[in-house]
This record gives C-alpha cells, sequence and structure tokens, in this order.
C-alpha cells in the first residue's frame, strides 16, 4: 500500500540519511574501525564463498579455543544500505559481543542492486544460509542454534527468510531458534514513486510479490520487529503493519532510538536488544 501522502513527503519518510545526517561521520567510522579489528582477531573463516559472484561470501567470526562438540551457537546477521549501499565488511563490529559471550556471528554479503534486483539479492540470502547450515561442522557452528537478524534492508530479508520453503533448500522447515527483524521495510510498495527506485527498479507488482508482509509465513520461531521510536513515521508504521499482518509477532518499539542508534545496540552485550537476539542462542 502506498500511503495517501505527497511524494516529496512519502520520500522524506524514507531518507534516513537526512533525518540523522551526523551518523555517516560518527557510528559508521567507529562501526569500520572496530570492525577491522574484529576480523584481525577473531577466530573463525572469512570470504566464505557461497555462490559465484564477488559478494557472494560471508565471514565467520567465533571466540579463540575449542570449540564446544556440536560448534558455537550463532547469530547469521544481514546488514542494511536499501539494498544498494554498504557491505559486509562495515558490519563485522556485530560479531564483537558475540565473541566475547561464547557465541559465533556470520556476516552475510551479497550483490547489490542494480547489479542485480531485491529477488536475486532474497536468493542469494538463501543461498548463503542453506550453504552455513551445510557446512556448519566444517566452520564450527551448530547449525541447531542459529538466530538470524538483520537491519533495514536486511530487517526485510531477515523477514523474507521466514516465509521461505526451506525444505526445498535441504534445511529443516524452521532452520532458525530465533529470528529478529530491525527497522525493518516489509511492504515494498511505497519505495516504487520516490528516489528510492532507480537502481531497485520495482514495478508495483514486483515490490508487491517481495513484500513478506503479504507472504504466507512458513518458518515457526521467535520472531521479533524492532523498530526505534525515534524513528521516521514509515518504519514505524512497517514495523505496525507486519504485527498486524502476522501471527505470534513480538512488535517492539524501543524508545529514544533512531535508524541507527538502533543497531548500534547490537553492538554492546549490555543493551536489551542484544539480550533478545541471544536468548535462543543462551539456552
Amino acid at each position: 500500500m502506498i500511503p495517501d501522502l505527497p511524494l516529496e513527503e512519502l520520500a522524506r519518510r524514507y531518507n534516513n540519511g537526512a533525518a540523522v545526517p551526523d551518523w555517516a561521520d560518527t557510528l559508521l567510522p567507529r562501526w569500520q574501525r572496530e570492525s577491522e579489528r574484529v576480523r584481525t582477531d577473531a577466530a573463525g573463516a572469512r570470504e566464505v564463498a557461497y555462490g559465484s559472484l564477488p559478494r557472494n561470501r560471508f565471514d565467520v567470526f567465533t571466540p579463540k579455543g575449542t570449540a564446544p562438540a556440536h560448534g558455537w551457537p550463532t547469530l547469521v546477521f544481514i546488514h542494511g544500505g536499501y539494498w544498494q549501499r554498504l557491505s559486509k565488511d562495515d558490519w563485522s563490529v556485530i560479531a564483537t559481543p558475540f565473541v566475547a559471550n561464547g557465541m559465533a556471528a556470520v556476516i552475510l554479503g551479497y550483490t547489490l542492486c542494480p547489479q542485480t534486483a531485491i529477488r536475486g539479492i532474497a536468493s542469494e540470502i538463501e543461498s548463503a544460509v542453506a550453504h552455513l547450515w551445510t557446512h556448519a561442522s566444517d566452520l564450527a557452528v551448530n547449525r541447531d542454534r542459529l538466530a538470524l537478524a538483520g537491519h533495514s534492508a536486511g530487517g526485510h530479508l531477515t523477514a523474507w527468510c521466514l516465509t521461505t520453503d526451506w525444505s526445498s533448500h535441504g534445511l529443516p522447515a524452521t532452520p532458525f531458534v530465533s529470528a529478529t527483524a530491525i527497522s525493518g521495510v516489509f511492504d515494498l510498495e511505497p519505495l516504487v514513486p520516490i528516489y528510492l527506485n532507480d537502481p531497485l527498479k520495482l514495478t508495483n507488482d514486483e515490490a508487491l510479490a517481495m513484500s513478506p508482509a503479504y507472504r504466507e509465513r512458513r518458518v515457526t520461531c521467535d520472531f521479533t520487529a524492532a523498530v526505534g521510536g525515534a524513528e521516521l513515521e514509515e518504519f514505524l508504521r512497517q514495523n505496525q503493519l507486519l504485527g498486524k499482518l502476522w501471527k505470534n509477532v513480538t512488535e517492539w518499539e524501543i524508545p529514544g532510538l533512531n535508524h541507527f542508534t538502533i543497531i548500534d545496540e547490537l553492538t554492546r552485550d549490555d543493551s536489551a536488544l542484544f539480550k533478545r537476539v541471544t536468548a535462543g542462542l543462551r539456552t
């Protein structure tokens, strides 16, 4: 559904960079510095190929030392950037508190638009998860203790993964113990008439087809849709929409956080978001 708003107003409600203009000069450089450190310091595997394209890679970050008998409980993280910006290397920082608390983190990379379409990205994410699950023992990952999370476009892709028929990939119907979509976009139709669609090239029909809110949920793990209370109006509405259309959703609005400070919460082990994401990994 496209809200009945002037196009300039609709575009404003999706322009996170304009709403939080200092994030690229404050948060992003810190994340990138910490990402470089953890890529050097943590154990695990880097640049694991799950497909033939250059960005079909993921990084596995684990604690040093001997892994548990069945591997480390693991977060699988999908980064944001409106399907057209950033890379997995900007988000290695997410692994820091997980590794420090005896867990692993896998940061997925994927091809960006316009080199591919959102449908192509979703297919790549499915391939990455299937590859990780299949090769879990080689990577010291416990495939029975996988939590999925993603931010912004990654929130969309996290929800998409809950509509996937994983049996077609040779996986259990529910391969995750939990999933958390953070600041996600679950109805893509409002993007069609605004500037964001220039590289995405969505038609109305394709936008609806790629909208998790209107797809059947197949995966039955615990699912949280989280959004910051200080986010733009459309992100609040998107979160509420998924809570309305899907069953068994924990719809969570975290007071005072914007589109970027909310994901910063996942870089610390003393935050409520970290505790929520890791709850299924600690049991």
